[in-house]
């Protein structure tokens, strides 16, 4: 499938700028779209069993969306090419662009660990239904292949901005798996784990997000270029 999407799509190129585009433009159009669709899932789902947890995790869909925008907008960017100001290009954009995507993911967590430190101190009722927990599980499946999606491209393009977006989505699949254990378990026990939940979540989220700052602030810094490209760059030379 995901072959599939970058040969319908992706027109190859020359222009290795232009490649990069195209394959960042592919990647925010169909993050921006499932986001999208798994927010309104979600929130409707998270409105109708007053779950505070499978709200935030329907908001945390909505920030990957906004990510997903900040990271099209990156490619198109760096796509730019150099000029009299600028002779080296614009690449870095990516690299601003993953570290905006970065900050949103640690907004996000900050976020959810307020709102549940709230429902811990002044439970509320939850009702959990199986539309809600069949939101949560599709979630799971989406995010997924999602992570797959922009993993296998980020790699073929080397980029860091893809690359942030697929373990993004991978913490996304582990939130959802924890509001919907925290769900089942609720259910069965009677015991609401639901403030809980997004707690851990929450923290999750927070840590993996000053992760994604760290690789995105690194290269902005100007960190020791991979030993390969040197000894690829050595070659060409000695040759």
């Amino acid at each position: 499938m995901i072959s599939l999407l970058a040969r319908l799509f992706i027109k190859p190129q020359e222009d290795e700028a232009a490649m990069r585009k195209a394959y960042g433009i592919l990647c925010g159009a169909v993050g921006i779209g499932l986001n999208v669709l798994l927010f309104l899932g979600k929130f409707l789902a998270g409105t109708i069993s007053g779950s505070i947890a499978i709200t935030a995790d329907a908001f945390n869909n909505l920030s990957d969306a906004s990510s997903n925008i900040v990271s099209l907008l990156g490619f198109r960017l760096a796509s730019r090419p150099a000029d009299e100001g600028h002779p080296y290009g614009h690449g870095r954009y990516e690299y601003l662009a993953g570290l905006v995507v970065a900050v949103l993911v640690c907004a996000v967590g900050i976020n959810l660990v307020l709102e549940s430190v709230t429902k811990i101190i002044k439970p509320s009722p939850t009702a959990y239904t199986l539309v809600s927990l069949a939101a949560l599980a599709t979630s799971m499946l989406v995010k997924l292949w999602m992570a797959a999606f922009n993993r296998t491209l980020g790699d073929r393009i080397d980029s860091e901005t893809l690359i942030a977006t697929a373990q993004d989505s991978k913490n996304d699949v582990i939130t959802s798996g924890s509001v919907l254990v925290a769900a089942l378990i609720s259910q069965t026990t009677g015991f609401d784990l639901d403030g809980w939940a997004g707690l851990g979540v929450g923290i999750f989220i927070c840590i993996s997000g000053m992760g994604l700052v760290r690789d995105a602030i690194s290269p902005l810094l100007g960190q020791a270029p991979d030993p390969k490209l040197v000894q690829e760059i050595r070659d060409r030379i000695m040759s």
